[in-house]
């Protein structure tokens, strides 16, 4: 008994050093972490780039983004940041078409974080979000603190299968109508070089939560198809010099609703009825062609449209069909790409956010058809400059309706060439509210948007790459050109010339990084 007391004790010692040993290697793996690693230190001293992501429990994570300061001055005042709502550029009898506008900005810095994870050699997954400050609720204001809140750009996982060429997707992402680069991944979407946030009339695009999957054969050719979150803009008929023009004939159509309390919606805003998701399906190749590297796409949309009338539901199915190319024509030095699309409904996929619909004489949607275009150049004529030169435009059709009730003939729908018109160019001073302008003209102006154009042109140059990061400048010029339908007593158009400046830093998106070897 007294020998097993004595190994039992030697046993004990034996377990007490290995914990001991233990703890010092957990001490000193929690310094290590804390503090950058040697390679990382040696790097920075020497001037070169260290690593670009970290790992926690196995997932590497490589934080991104940029700091902002921007500004825009813009020749007709839209009360706007540097995103313009092009489809409200001011016509004459708004008082503000009347003033300049400049202001400066800091709300678009982005910060970011991505998250990636081998499960195993064949499957791979990947989350992602991203934020901006262009939120502005109720009380947001620039009066003294200038405070806005924390919008939600991105927030989605995505799943790679290797084996079998799959990719699933789900999550708010930019939405599958959107330009892809290459292939048709939600982290290749592609966007104007553009400063404008709100990016140029003739760009389809919609960041919306959504679930989608996506099959590739050999990376070369993709197919794709989801189910995102629809909504819907409606534009109201306008008056005639003729007497009243309400379609339908007995009250109004409901064509949007305010959220139910408590359920996480702004109270002040408004929403449409939304009964079925958009549905979008969406194929590309990437190939080469003459040596120079190519993508082509082409998509389509199905979705519906509701309102309610007459005490019953009553719905549209609209949508349409576009696409895309996106081509070296001198390979790391001219790049070319061009989008567009076409449909009925598909107004809050354009840039430039026509109306969706109006509403027809049963009390039912009526759908505005609308034609979408962009093209661009992107020169890169040093490995630190990208000039760009950009033209697009947004097209609506004319939907109007006319009724006769007795003696008294009722008008409605789109584009309506008996809407009247008169009032659009003449500025009304009077229609204030305690020294606000309303916006409100001295006589009718109907006003509804006919199409959308722009030419817009920029750089961008980088002014320091290194270890610490990177610094842009940029600078862009757009002029863009609002013209209504015609309509009793005018033909309303406004203009807009608008110059953006930015400076970000990107703290985080240096040189590729190095190995450790490479700083022994």
């Amino acid at each position: 008994m007294s020998e097993e007391i004595r190994l039992l004790k030697a046993r004990l010692k034996l377990l007490e050093a290995k914990v001991s040993q233990q703890a010092r290697a957990a001490k000193a793996d929690k310094q290590a972490r804390a503090a950058p690693p040697a390679s990382a230190q040696t790097a920075a001293a020497a001037g070169l780039p260290g690593p670009d992501h970290f790992y926690f429990k196995g997932l590497e994570i490589t934080p991104g983004g940029f700091f902002a300061a921007e500004s825009v001055y813009r020749s007709h005042w839209m009360g706007a940041d540097n995103n313009t709502p092009f489809q409200n550029i001011p016509f004459g009898f708004m008082p503000g078409a009347h003033e300049t506008e400049w202001r400066a900005t800091a709300r678009p810095s982005r910060p970011n974080l991505m998250i990636r994870a081998d499960i195993d050699k064949q499957t791979h997954i990947m989350a992602f979000g991203e934020v901006d400050f262009l939120g502005a609720a109720q009380t947001a204001n620039s009066n003294q603190s200038n405070s806005y809140n924390l919008r939600l750009r991105q927030a989605y996982g995505n799943v790679d299968f290797d084996e079998y060429g799959l990719h699933v997707a789900a999550g708010q992402m930019w939405s599958l109508v959107t330009m892809n680069s290459v292939g048709i991944r939600p982290d290749t979407s592609l966007q104007p070089l553009t400063i404008d946030h709100q990016y140029l009339p003739g760009y389809v695009w919609a960041r919306t939560p959504g679930f989608r999957i996506t099959k590739d054969f050999n990376k070369q050719f993709w197919a794709a198809f989801s189910i995102e979150s629809t909504s819907a803009t409606f534009a109201l008929p306008g008056s005639t010099p003729f007497g009243t023009t309400s379609l339908p004939l007995i009250g109004a159509p409901l064509l949007l609703s305010a959220p139910a309390a408590g359920g996480l919606f702004n109270g002040l805003n408004t929403y449409p009825f939304t009964r079925m998701p958009d549905m979008i399906g969406k194929v590309a190749w990437d190939g080469e062609l003459a040596e120079r590297k190519i993508h082509v796409e082409g998509f389509g949309l199905l979705r519906d449209v509701t309102d309610r009338a007459y005490g019953g539901n009553h719905s549209q199915w609209g949508g349409g069909a576009g696409g895309g190319v996106v081509v070296q024509l001198m390979p790391k030095l001219l790049d070319f790409q061009f989008s567009g699309m076409i449909g009925n409904g598909i107004g809050n996929y354009g840039a430039g956010q026509l109306p969706v619909a109006t509403f027809q004489l049963s009390g039912a949607p009526q759908l505005v058809s609308e034609r979408l275009a962009m093209a661009g150049l992107i020169l890169h004529p040093t490995a630190q400059t990208e000039v760009y030169a950009f033209a697009g435009g947004e097209f609506a059709g004319k939907r109007p309706q006319w009724a006769t009730v007795g003696r008294t003939l009722m008008v409605g729908g789109y584009g309506n060439p008996l809407y009247d018109n008169s009032g659009c160019g003449l500025e009304n001073d009077a229609a204030t509210a305690a020294g606000v302008a309303l916006g409100t003209p001295l006589f009718p102006c109907a006003g509804q948007t006919k199409s959308l154009r722009q030419i817009t042109g920029g750089i961008w140059h980088t002014l320091y790459q290194g270890p610490f990061g990177r610094i842009r400048a940029g600078a862009q010029y757009s002029y863009t050109v609002r013209d209504g339908f015609a309509g009793f007593g005018a033909t309303p158009r406004g203009t807009e010339n608008m110059v953006y400046t930015s400076l970000r830093y990107y703290p985080f998106d240096g040189p590729v990084a190095i190995t450790p070897a490479l700083t022994k």
